[in-house]
């Protein structure tokens, strides 16, 4: 039953390569470029860089790279973090939500006991399939109502329409 998810790995590769070229290069600017006598933004700009450049680099190492269905958890994993298995009857909760951009939560209880919320964002690949997969392995899973009604028009679709009452 393992299916799996994940960010397709040149797409990874080529984030981690151009954004180490961006940081090393702003590095090789702010140390052979600025001198004393340059503007204030050539003294800023590099740094901004280097900011940028940083900052999305580690979101490419520490950010979701897979999701794994197995007949006993949920595993979700990194490249830089360590995996997260998340049993099927410890998720509580499931939501979508817009902020700025559209983020996933899932509720969950960790392997020691305590209450816990992963929050992705919902442009990684097949995210609508993984919620169903998640909402039809945990049925017990609590969700919002605009994901419960997205989930119950993703079931229509796949299952057919069920009859409610029992004619004969």
């Amino acid at each position: 039953m393992p299916v799996r998810y994940r960010v397709h790995p040149y797409k990874r590769i080529f984030g981690i390569a151009l954004n180490t070229v961006v940081v090393i290069a702003a590095l090789n600017l702010m140390f052979t470029r600025v001198n004393l006598d340059s503007s204030n933004f050539i003294k800023i700009a590099p740094l901004v860089i280097l900011y940028i450049g940083i900052d999305s680099l580690m979101r490419h190492l520490t950010g979701l790279n897979e999701v794994i269905f197995t007949p006993e958890c949920l595993w979700l994993r990194f490249v830089l973090k360590k995996g997260i298995p998340i049993p099927w009857e410890s998720i509580k909760s499931m939501q979508l939500q817009k902020r700025i951009t559209y983020y996933v939560y899932i509720g969950y209880i960790d392997l020691k006991g305590k209450q816990q919320v992963y929050k992705t964002t919902a442009s990684f690949p097949k995210m609508i399939e993984i919620m169903f997969n998640i909402a039809d392995l945990a049925p017990h899973v609590v969700m919002n109502d605009e994901l419960k009604k997205m989930i119950d028009i993703l079931r229509e679709i796949t299952f057919g329409k069920q009859e409610t009452n029992n004619e004969v």
